[in-house]
């Protein structure tokens, strides 16, 4: 794929700064190390003088600066490399129908043209909508229901009975539908409590490698439109996620937690079960969330609090050591004994 400078700059609404508007673009570059038919970005200050010097033949920048490359103005230099990047190198999608003679596919599965279905794939007695890519070694249970462009990576388990919407991305390794931690207590002993509900996703939502998502126990699992769901997370039975959220690596969260719209969760928190967290929380990494957050707002910490006094916290437990010297040194004073030997 090939473009112009002038016709990046098009698609992002950017402003050109240089005469190389009519630059051959094929791809996207690193500042140090690409040639001039690549593009790169400068995101802030740190990487203006690694600009300044680049080979590359155009940059993406929030300001213009002094370079040779020419320059692609944005408001939002993130976004905008994201755009390119993602033009340059799409998601998979499923171009011509093509089953790999080692699969095993249902002989009554729907399957609406194109779909690809890689070595090793098994996928039972299900609809899958155009242009989904089934990759090598994943299985999609009886009664699933796949939309249109989906992407599921090699060993991907999907479960009986589930749905997924357009667009839904998944990576390697990752296993949606699996029984919630459901057991009942007998005595000294544990008795399983069937998993009797399902896992519904809906549109553009991307499940990294490795992660879980715990069907319900009897109504459904959701996850909503948009949502982004890093490497090594969990998501419980009867959990309800919003639209928009996002929750990096090691994110853990017991079942039916329900989340509202636009929540963020850095690395490595945990989410107590049956709580409930508000549109627009933000909570910070390797927190503890044990009760409800009704509040926007940035979150950390364990006990959670907000992020402000968290920090205010932790540097007032930074110098409780010094605190204790100085209250030694006065000790030492009032005793009339500066060198601290004993009376």
């Amino acid at each position: 794929m090939t473009e112009t400078v002038s016709s990046l700059a098009a698609m992002l609404g950017g402003r050109i700064v240089g005469n190389g508007g009519d630059l051959p673009i094929v791809g996207v570059g690193d500042l140090r190390q690409a040639g001039a038919d690549r593009i790169g970005f400068v995101r802030d200050g740190k990487y203006r003088a690694a600009g300044r010097s680049t080979k590359l033949g155009a940059l993406i920048v929030y300001e213009a600066i002094e370079t040779q490359a020419t320059q692609i103005v944005v408001a939002d230099v993130g976004l905008a490399f994201a755009k390119v990047a993602l033009h340059f190198h799409p998601v998979p999608r499923a171009k011509q129908h093509s089953i790999h003679p080692t699969a095993t596919v249902h002989p009554e599965a729907q399957l609406e043209s194109p779909v690809e279905i890689g070595p090793n794939a098994v996928v039972g007695k299900v609809k899958v909508g155009a242009g989904t890519v089934i990759m090598a070694g994943a299985f999609v249970g009886d009664g699933a229901d796949i939309g249109r462009d989906c992407v599921l990576y090699p060993r991907v388990v999907c479960y009986h009975g589930l749905s997924l919407g357009n667009r839904v991305v998944i990576h390697a390794g990752a296993v949606i539908g699996s029984d919630g931690f459901g057991y009942a207590r007998d005595g000294a002993t544990w008795t399983k409590v069937p998993q009797l509900g399902n896992v519904r996703i809906d549109d553009d939502v991307e499940i990294g490698a490795n992660s879980t998502i715990d069907r319900g126990a009897i109504g459904d699992t959701k996850i909503g439109a948009r949502t982004k769901i890093d490497n090594l997370c969990h998501i419980g039975h009867n959990c309800v996620v919003g639209e928009d959220c996002a929750f990096a690596g090691a994110t853990f969260v017991a079942g039916s937690t329900v989340f509202g719209d636009r929540v963020t969760c850095a690395g490595h928190v945990s989410i107590a079960g049956h709580r409930k967290i508000g549109d627009d929380v933000r909570i910070g990494g390797n927190s503890c969330v044990l009760s409800d957050i009704e509040e926007p707002g940035d979150y950390m910490g364990y006990p959670l609090s907000e992020k402000r006094k968290w920090i205010r916290m932790m540097v007032a437990q930074r110098d409780l050591l010094k605190l204790q010297d100085q209250v030694e040194e006065l000790r030492r004073a009032i005793a009339g004994d500066p060198n601290g030997s004993e009376p």
